[in-house]
C-alpha cells in the first residue's frame, strides 16, 4: 500500500497511526518520510513504489493542495487506476470532497498560483486526479477529531483494506499470446471511470478463447470494484435447472458480500440479488453462457447493480443476448483467431516450451499450423500431443492433417488429441434446432465455399449456391443458417460464401463417421472420392444416404442411373462430367436437387418424370433433349413445388 500525504499536516498524527496500524497487520505500506526540496523531481523509487501497490491511500488535508509533490504523486496513483485498476481509498481530512474535486476552497489560491508557475497539461493532469479522486467513496476527518475517533477511522481502513488485499487475481493460462490485444480492445468498452452500469459480451466459436481473455481482463480491473465474482461454466451448472441457477446466485452473493444466504428457488435468489446488490459497485463475470434465462437469472437488468459495476458474458451464441438486452445495451467483442505468427507462437510453446520452434522442426511447425488454423485451443492441444514426439510421429501426424483439409479421410481418424477440442465444440452443435445440424452437417461434408445465395440463374459466378439446393429439400436454411451464424458455428464471408473452421468442419464430418466402424454404406452423407467410388462401383448403395457430389475431376467406369436406385432417400446428387448409362426415371423418386453439368449421356432420358424434383441443373451439356412434357400417367403433371421446378440447360 502507499501513503499518499502533505507531511506538515499529517505526518505525526493521522498518518503515523495509520502507518503504524497497516504494519502491525502485516499490511506492507509505504510512506514517503522525506520532504522533497522545491525543483527535486519525484525519485525512481517513488514511482516503483505507487506502481506496485496494490492500494493507494490519499491522505488529502487543508494543504494538500499547496505541494507539488503530493499532486504529481496522485497524478500518478491516478494513471495506476485507469491501467491497472489500482483501489484508491481516499481520506479527507478537515476538507470537503466537494473543494477537493473543484479545487475550491483551501485548493484554489494555490491552483491560481500553480497556473502561473507550471505548464497548462501538468496542472489539468492534477486538477483531473482530484476531480476523479474526490469522486470516490472515502472517509473524512474533522480537524478536531481526537485520537479515539482517528484511531477507530484507521481500523475501518485497514479492514477494508484487508478485504480488498484478501481478493486474488485467477490463475490465467500459462502462454497468454495474443491476450494484450484483446484486452487493449476490451478496456474502451468497459471504461471503468464511467459511473454507468455496462454489459460487455465477448463471443465467438468454442475453443477461441472466450474464458481466457476474460481471466485476463478480470485480473487487469478488479481491483477498481468494491466486490468482484467471476461465475465460471455457467451453462454447465444450470444445466441441472433450478438447483444449478440457485447454486450460482449463493455463489455470487458470497463472492460479493462475504455471506451465505438461503435462496429456495431461483426467482427468490434474482430478488435478493437486486436487493443485496444495486448499491454495490461490483465486476460480474458470467462465462458460458447459451441461454437468456441464465442471464435473467443472475444480472436481470442495469438497476441490479450500482453505479460503476461491470457485467462481461462470454458465450458462443449472441442469440441469447439479443433476447436478454431489452433495457441495456449490451456491447459486443468479437475476438478473431490467432494470426499466423502468434499461432506459430503459441504451438511452439506447447511443442516445445519455446517461442520459436527449434531449426530443424521448423519447416513441420508451420505446416501444421497451416493446417490447424488460428484456433488457440486446437493449437495447444496439438502442441502438447507433438511434444516429445520425433519426426516421423509428426510427419503421420501432419498426414493426417493434410487429409482432413483435403478431404481423403477414409473411416474415422482415430487422433488422440483431437477429443478435448471435439468434446468443446460438440456443445454448441447439440444445441442447435434439428434443421440446423442436417445444414451444418451439409455444409461441413460438402459446402464449404459454396455460395450462400445469388440471384439462381446469374452467371459468371463459377459455383454453386447452397440456399436453393436446401430450398429444394424442404428445409429452411436462412433460418438455420442465422442460427449456425449467432452460434458461430458459420462465418459467411465478404463474398457471401459459406465458411467454417478447420476444426468445425472435422467435427461435421466426425459426427457422420460416428459409430459406423468406417463402413461408407451406413453413412448419411459421402465426401471421399474413394468412398464414393467404392459404394457406386460395388452396388453398395443403401437407404442410408442422403447426399453425393462426386467431384469432377474423379472417373469412374460403367456408371448407370440405376446405382442411384439403390438409395431412395437420396436428396441430392451432383456428378458432372460424367458419362452415365441407362434412364433417369432410374433415379430415387425423393431426389429434390439433381446436377449434371457437361453431361454425356448415352441413352437420352426418353422416360423423365420425377414428383419431388425441383432442381435440375443440365448446364453445358452436349446431349439432344429429349423427354415427354408429360409422364406415362396422365393423371400426373410436372412437378411444382412452392419453390418452382428449376431446369438449367444453357448450351444443350
Amino acid at each position: 500500500m502507499f501513503i499518499n500525504f502533505r507531511g506538515s499536516d499529517t505526518r505525526t498524527n493521522f498518518v503515523s497511526l495509520l502507518y503504524n496500524a497497516l504494519i502491525k497487520a502485516r499490511i506492507e505500506a509505504y510512506r514517503d518520510n522525506e520532504e522533497l526540496l522545491e525543483g527535486e523531481e519525484i525519485c525512481p523509487s517513488l514511482l516503483r513504489a505507487i506502481r506496485r501497490s496494490e492500494i493507494s491511500i490519499p491522505v488529502i488535508s487543508e494543504k494538500y493542495g499547496e505541494s507539488k509533490y503530493c499532486l504529481l504523486e496522485l497524478a500518478e496513483i491516478w494513471e495506476c487506476r485507469k491501467s491497472n485498476g489500482q483501489t484508491i481509498l481516499p481520506v479527507f481530512i478537515n476538507v470537503e470532497p466537494r473543494d477537493v474535486r473543484h479545487q475550491t476552497g483551501s485548493f484554489e489560491v494555490p491552483f491560481q498560483e500553480h497556473q502561473r508557475k507550471y505548464k497548462p497539461a501538468i496542472v489539468e493532469s492534477w486538477k483531473n486526479a482530484l476531480k476523479e479522486v474526490g469522486d470516490l467513496k472515502g472517509w473524512t476527518l474533522k480537524g478536531d477529531a481526537t485520537i479515539e475517533d482517528q484511531s477507530n477511522l484507521v481500523e475501518l481502513i485497514v479492514q477494508t483494506a484487508l478485504r480488498v488485499l484478501k481478493r486474488t487475481p485467477l490463475d490465467e493460462c500459462k502462454h497468454p499470446v495474443g491476450i494484450d490485444s484483446h484486452i487493449d480492445k476490451l478496456l474502451p468498452l468497459l471504461n471503468t471511470v464511467s459511473d454507468d452500469v455496462r454489459f460487455v459480451a465477448i463471443c465467438g466459436m468454442g475453443g477461441l478463447g472466450k474464458t481466457t481473455i476474460a481471466k485476463a481482463v478480470y485480473n487487469c480491473i478488479f481491483r477498481s470494484f468494491n466486490g468482484s465474482s467471476f461465475l465460471i461454466d455457467v451453462r454447465e451448472e444450470a444445466s441441472q435447472g433450478n438447483k444449478g441457477l440457485v447454486s450460482l446466485q449463493k455463489r455470487l452473493l458470497k463472492d460479493i458480500l462475504d455471506r451465505d444466504e438461503d435462496i429456495s428457488n431461483s426467482s427468490q435468489g434474482s430478488k435478493l440479488l437486486e436487493k443485496r446488490l444495486h448499491r454495490e459497485k461490483i465486476l460480474l463475470i458470467l462465462d458460458d453462457v447459451d441461454n437468456y434465462k441464465q442471464l435473467d437469472a443472475l444480472a436481470g437488468g442495469i438497476n441490479w447493480f450500482g453505479q460503476g459495476s461491470r457485467v462481461i458474458i462470454t458465450t458462443r451464441d449472441d442469440h441469447c443476448l439479443n433476447v436478454h438486452k431489452s433495457d441495456k445495451d449490451i456491447k459486443i467483442y468479437k475476438p478473431k483467431e490467432l494470426n499466423a505468427e502468434n499461432s506459430l507462437q503459441l504451438f511452439s510453446l506447447h511443442a516445445f516450451s519455446m517461442s520459436k520452434p527449434p531449426e530443424d522442426f521448423k519447416e513441420l511447425s508451420c505446416e501444421v499450423v497451416q493446417h490447424v488454423g488460428g484456433l488457440p485451443l486446437t493449437l495447444e492441444v496439438l502442441g502438447s500431443f507433438l511434444c516429445d514426439k520425433n519426426k516421423d510421429e509428426w510427419k503421420d501426424t501432419l498426414r493426417g492433417l493434410k487429409d482432413i483439409v483435403d478431404n481423403k479421410v477414409s473411416g474415422m481418424l482415430i487422433r488422440s488429441y483431437d477429443d478435448e477440442v471435439f468434446a468443446r465444440l460438440m456443445i454448441s452443435y447439440e444445441k442447435l434446432s434439428d434443421q440446423a445440424k442436417i445444414i451444418f452437417l451439409d455444409i461441413a461434408c460438402y459446402f464449404i465455399g459454396w455460395k450462400a445465395d445469388c440471384l439462381l440463374y446469374s452467371y459468371p459466378w463459377n459455383g454453386e449456391e447452397a440456399i436453393p439446393l436446401w430450398e429444394a429439400c424442404e428445409l429452411n436454411p436462412r433460418l438455420a443458417i442465422k442460427e449456425l451464424t449467432q452460434k458461430h458455428l458459420l462465418k459467411i464471408d465478404d463474398h457471401g460464401r459459406l465458411r467454417m473452421h478447420d476444426e468445425l468442419r472435422f467435427m461435421g464430418r466426425r459426427i457422420v463417421l460416428k459409430d459406423i466402424n468406417g463402413d461408407p454404406t451406413k453413412r448419411t452423407r459421402l465426401w471421399s472420392a474413394n468412398e464414393i467410388l467404392e459404394v457406386l462401383e460395388k452396388g453398395k448403395g443403401t437407404q442410408m444416404v442422403e447426399g453425393i457430389l462426386l467431384p469432377s475431376g474423379v472417373e469412374i467406369d460403367d456408371l448407370s442411373f440405376d446405382d442411384f436406385a439403390k438409395m431412395p432417400n437420396l436428396r441430392f446428387l451432383k456428378v458432372d462430367k460424367k458419362i452415365i448409362t441407362g434412364d433417369f426415371s432410374h433415379l430415387p423418386s425423393k431426389l429434390r436437387w439433381f446436377s449434371y453439368q457437361f453431361a454425356r449421356l448415352k441413352i437420352p432420358p426418353v422416360n423423365f418424370y420425377h414428383d419431388e424434383l425441383v432442381h435440375l441443373d443440365l448446364s453445358w451439356s452436349y446431349i439432344n433433349m429429349e423427354w415427354n412434357d408429360r409422364p406415362e400417367n396422365n393423371t400426373k403433371t410436372l412437378p411444382t413445388s412452392s419453390h418452382g421446378f428449376h431446369v438449367y440447360k444453357d448450351w444443350i
